[in-house]
């Protein structure tokens, strides 16, 4: 009985031979590539299962790093709360206790030293919080007096020998921050300084700010000062400007004694007194991390008093039996060195920069916020703010009073 499905082979001459499969016959060579085909569909399936699972991997992957970066950011910004607590605790502790109104590096709450990591759910952070009121404020370099803008000639002093202490005589950017700030191309250029004609002939060209820092970053737009000079050189102990200098300090320019670093007091005194000695800041700075100053006054000891300075006399002399009483001189100088000290510091602070840093796995995330906590004495901010004029004091009154208020917040990660 013949079955259709043997396969015979053709034995014509010339020819290939041939098969034939389910009833048909096929060359060899049409099998062949028939088989070739086969073998590509396979290959290119293999290839589209490959790169279906690689994508796969990378979503997955992708999904578990953009958990990651959450975590650690929920880390960092819970960071900055803790931060905010250990703030607001000091100051509680403080007004129950009844002390005076200090802020320092090594007061009973530790708030300088800020906290290792600690764990948060899946991820750990950390909180590191510093003195903003310890810094010279750049935003001061002018003030308000009876609401017109004026220069604060000694913080502008005390600037220029905060570079002279860090660069020598060879940099000196002073007059390029103040046109930076002051109030428009149309006021005379400082001699060292910059106005928008120079800022916007440069590669990447921008305008002068003519107005207050936001960030204290934005120094990196000034001219004269590079990447370099802003984040210091770190084989001569130079830490970055932003350890030294702020945009949230004092209004006026006041620096808190027990949380400023030495270059720091040595400047600002020297800019009220022109007085420029190392030696002198370095002893105040030893004694605030002993025994933190509660009074201006107390830097008397260490701060020479200025000479007497002749003025009409304001104030009634002493009468003794129905007479007048000369005034002793000793008593007008002391009055005038206290008087000079409440211009220059301050022991306690209302601006504190908080950071915060979340961990997770190989992701870190940092949030920096700077945070102005409730003032220890609303009549001085008032005080202050009656200067600028009843519009800004009315801003003012119509704030809502918080312990703390959030100036400014970003995430760098």
């Amino acid at each position: 009985m013949h079955n259709n499905n043997n396969i015979t082979p053709n034995t014509s001459p010339g020819t290939l031979p041939a098969v034939r499969v389910a009833g048909k016959c096929v060359r060899r060579q049409d099998a062949g590539v028939a088989l070739i085909l086969a073998l590509v569909f396979v290959a290119l399936l293999a290839a589209l299962v490959f790169a279906f699972l690689f994508e796969m991997e990378v979503d997955a992957s992708f999904s578990h790093h953009q958990g990651a970066d959450f975590q650690a950011q929920l880390a960092a910004s819970s960071a900055v709360v803790d931060g905010m607590m250990v703030l607001a605790e000091q100051y509680a502790d403080m007004i129950e206790s009844g002390m005076p109104p200090v802020d320092s590096e090594v007061d009973g709450s530790q708030w300088a030293m800020g906290a290792s990591f600690q764990a948060l759910n899946e991820a750990s952070m950390r909180t590191a919080i510093a003195d903003e009121f310890g810094k010279i404020n750049l935003n001061a370099l002018l003030i308000y007096n009876n609401g017109v803008k004026e220069r604060n000639e000694p913080l502008i002093e005390a600037l220029r020998q905060f570079f002279f202490l860090r660069d020598g005589d060879t940099f000196d950017p002073v007059d390029a921050i103040i046109d930076w700030l002051d109030y428009g191309d149309m006021d005379a250029q400082e001699p060292d300084g910059a106005e928008s004609d120079y800022y916007l002939s440069l590669e990447t060209p921008y305008p002068c700010k003519n107005g207050p820092m936001d960030t204290i970053e934005e120094l990196l737009l000034v001219k004269g000062i590079t990447p370099e000079r802003y984040f210091g050189d770190a084989e001569q102990g130079q830490q970055p400007l932003s350890e030294y200098l702020t945009v949230h300090g004092d209004w006026d320019g006041r620096v808190n004694v027990n949380t400023a670093q030495e270059d720091v007091i040595a400047a600002i005194i020297a800019g009220h007194t022109g007085n420029l000695d190392v030696s002198i800041a370095e002893q105040i700075y030893d004694e605030a991390r002993h025994a933190p100053f509660e009074d201006v006054s107390q830097l008397s000891s260490y701060i020479p008093a200025p000479p007497v300075e002749r003025t009409p006399r304001t104030r009634r002399p002493p009468r003794i039996d129905g007479r007048e009483q000369p005034l002793d001189p000793r008593d007008e100088q002391r009055r005038q060195h206290s008087e000079a000290l409440s211009q220059m510091f301050r022991v306690n602070s209302n601006c504190f920069r908080i950071h915060g840093d979340g961990m997770m796995g190989d992701t870190m995330v940092r949030v920096e916020a700077f945070v102005f906590r409730h003032p220890y004495d609303e009549r001085e901010i008032e005080e202050r703010l009656a200067r600028l004029g009843g519009g800004f004091e009315q801003e003012f009154y119509d704030i809502s009073r918080q312990m703390f208020r959030i100036l400014d917040w970003k995430t760098v990660q």
